[in-house]
This record gives structure tokens, C-alpha cells and sequence, in this order.
């Protein structure tokens, strides 16, 4: 309830819109020193939401979070907030201890398309992760420093499943024809995870020739291949393909048929939405979350309403989720609901009505 006295101090703008904007980024700068690990972590990929700026301060705070996870989720917020090469402790996070802070500042600084970064990215090249050294590699396909995808696909049959999935993820990010052939093997990796990758990869990609290996994916034993496939067949737009992803709607796996109906719905097929809608009452809060999410993609038209329906929700995981839906697509309707979840007994959704809030109120658009 703190949060709300705010609004009382001298000095704050008299208007409501920036009094919620005030308001969302002292939410989430509190929340950013809280003890437990995963509120902060929420905080500071809510963070994003805001923009640049006024916001530097509390994005310090989390890059300097002790936590690598914290670290490298404040890493992606400044990447989607367009700051990540102006900031030395994203370069600097390119050395960090953990890895994955590491790959977190490679990727943001290789999509920040700044040539000054260019000699931080080149000394990812000698990391002793394997992967590490393979995002220092796309982030410098990015920065135009070489267009060679041919590490790529020797990696793609490396000994280690993590890196050949990883290179499949960046083949497809990469978006280059020539890694359809290693795309479509990576289908048939024995190792499932890699198998995940590859279909996800090829709906990347954007290759209309990787249809018919994806319908066929539809039918891995291994429920994430199929969630992926599915996905990727909607993304490809593959029309060619509505008779097998209304079979997946029926799949044993629930996830596969949310990823199953949002590909159909956004292949035209409206009556799949009530699918989603029937999948919001699945007794894995999972699933629910990922139907909310799924139908505010897929049908913003429909979402609103659902996202309403699951306000409420025992877990927090789907409440965060219909507050995300609501930021999204509901616009300024969606103000008084988020202000209601700033209220929230959990602290992550609080977290993410912070930052959806600001940034409605604020007019940023999502």
C-alpha cells in the first residue's frame, strides 16, 4: 500500500497520467532491492516496458543486481531499450564470471548495431564456452563484420547437444537459406532438446520449403518438438498445413494445442479461438498462462476480454500474464485494472503491472 502515498508527495505532476508513470517506475525501483531473487528478476524485465526514459538510475541498479540471473535480465531490458551499447557495464558484462551474463551482453550488443562495440563482441571469440563463443559470432554477422555462416553449421554438428542447438537457434535467427538443409536434419537429432531448436529455428527461418518437415514433426514423440512445430507452422503462415495443426489441437499434450490453435487462428481459422478459450481452464496453471498469452497474440479482439476472465486467477504466473495481455492490447481501458494489480499479493505481478502501466499511461506504444 506504500506505493500509493506517493501520489501525496510534493512535487508530483498533477496529472494522472504522470502520476501513474511516477508511481509504476517507484514500484518497480523498490522492488529491485527486494531480498528474493526472482522479484527482482521480474522487476527488471518489467523494466523494459517504461522505455529510457527517466529509467537509468533503476536500470543501474539492476545491472549491478548480485544475482547473474538478475544481471542478465536487466542486460535484455537495456537491449530492448536501444541503451545497451551506450552503457560500459553491458560491455563490461561481456567478461562477467557467468555465462549467461555473458551471453545476454553479446546478444544485446550485437543487436545494438553500433560499430564502437565491435572489439568488446571480438573477444567473445576466445571465451571457453563454446556457446558464448558462437553468440560473439552472430552478434558480429549483426554488427556487418562477416556474413560467414559456416561456423555455424559446423556447429550444428558438434559432439554437444547444448551447442548444437544453439547454433540451429542462431541459424534460424539469422535467417539465411542456406542453413534450411541443416534446419530440416536437425528435425532427426536424437536429442530432443536439439530437435525443439530446429523446428523452432525453421519458422525463423521463413523457409515455405520447411512446411511439409514440420507437419511431419507434429507426430515427435517428445511433446516439445510438437509445441514448436506447431508454432512455427504458424508463423510460416502455411495454409498447407491447417488439416494437421487442427489434429494437433487434439494432441495429448495440452501446451501443443495452445500452440496448435494460435497457429490456426492466425492462419484465419477464428472458430481455433475456442480452443484457447477452452484451454484457459486447464488445471495446469501453465497452460492457462500460456492460453492468455496465446489468444493476446493471436486475436487481440478476444483477448481483452479473456484476460479479464483470468484477472483473478489462483496462480500468479496466469495473473501475470493477463496483466502482460492487458498492457498490451488493451491501451488506456486498461489503466484502473492495472492500477488494481499493483495491489497484487504477489509481488511479480506487481512487478509487471508497474511496467505495463508506465508504459500505457505514458502513451508508449507496445
Amino acid at each position: 500500500m506504500l506505493a500509493w502515498w506517493l501520489l501525496l508527495l510534493p512535487g508530483v505532476p498533477v496529472s494522472a497520467a504522470d502520476d501513474d508513470v511516477r508511481l509504476s517506475l517507484e514500484v518497480l525501483t523498490t522492488l529491485l532491492t527486494h531480498d528474493q531473487e526472482f522479484v527482482r528478476g521480474a522487476a527488471a524485465t518489467a523494466l523494459a516496458e517504461l522505455g529510457p526514459s527517466g529509467t537509468q538510475a533503476v536500470l543501474a541498479t539492476a545491472l549491478r543486481d548480485p544475482s547473474p540471473r538478475v544481471r542478465a535480465f536487466a542486460i535484455q531490458t537495456a537491449g530492448r531499450m536501444g541503451v545497451a551499447a551506450t552503457l560500459p557495464t553491458v560491455r563490461a558484462a561481456a567478461n562477467d564470471p557467468d555465462s549467461n551474463v555473458r551471453i545476454a551482453a553479446l546478444s544485446a550488443l550485437g543487436l545494438s548495431r553500433d560499430p564502437s562495440v565491435v572489439g568488446v563482441v571480438r573477444q567473445g571469440l576466445n571465451d571457453k564456452d563454446p556457446i558464448v563463443q558462437l553468440v560473439a559470432r552472430e552478434a558480429l554477422v549483426r554488427l556487418k563484420q562477416t556474413t560467414a555462416v559456416q561456423p555455424f553449421l559446423a556447429a550444428a554438428r558438434d559432439f554437444s547437444p547444448g551447442v548444437r542447438g544453439a547454433a540451429m537457434g542462431i541459424l534460424g535467427r539469422l535467417k539465411d537459406p542456406s542453413a534450411l538443409s541443416a534446419l530440416t536434419l536437425g528435425l532427426h537429432d536424437p536429442e530432443p532438446s536439439v530437435r525443439s531448436f530446429a523446428a523452432g529455428a525453421l519458422g525463423d527461418l521463413g523457409a515455405m520449403s520447411a512446411v511439409s518437415a514440420l507437419v511431419d514433426a507434429l507426430s515427435d514423440q517428445d511433446p516439445y518438438v510438437r509445441n514448436f512445430a506447431a508454432a512455427s507452422l504458424g508463423r510460416l503462415n502455411a495454409k498447407v498445413a491447417i488439416p494437421a495443426l487442427w489434429g494437433a489441437v487434439k494432441d495429448s499434450d495440452s501446451l501443443v494445442r495452445v500452440a496448435a490453435a494460435e497457429s490456426l487462428v492466425r492462419l484465419g481459422e477464428g472458430e481455433a479461438a475456442l480452443a484457447i478459450r477452452e484451454l484457459v481452464r486447464d488445471p495446469d496453471y501453465g497452460v492457462r498462462s500460456a492460453a492468455v498469452g496465446a489468444m493476446a497474440r493471436s486475436d487481440p479482439s478476444r483477448a481483452t476480454a479473456l484476460a479479464l476472465e483470468t484477472f483473478d486467477d489462483p496462480a500468479p504466473r496466469v495473473r501475470v500474464a493477463s496483466v502482460q495481455a492487458l498492457g498490451r492490447i488493451g491501451g488506456r481501458t486498461a489503466i484502473p485494472y492495472l492500477r488494481r494489480a499493483l495491489l497484487d499479493k504477489d509481488l511479480t505481478v506487481r512487478a509487471f503491472a508497474a511496467g505495463h502501466l508506465g508504459a500505457v499511461a505514458g502513451g508508449k506504444k507496445p
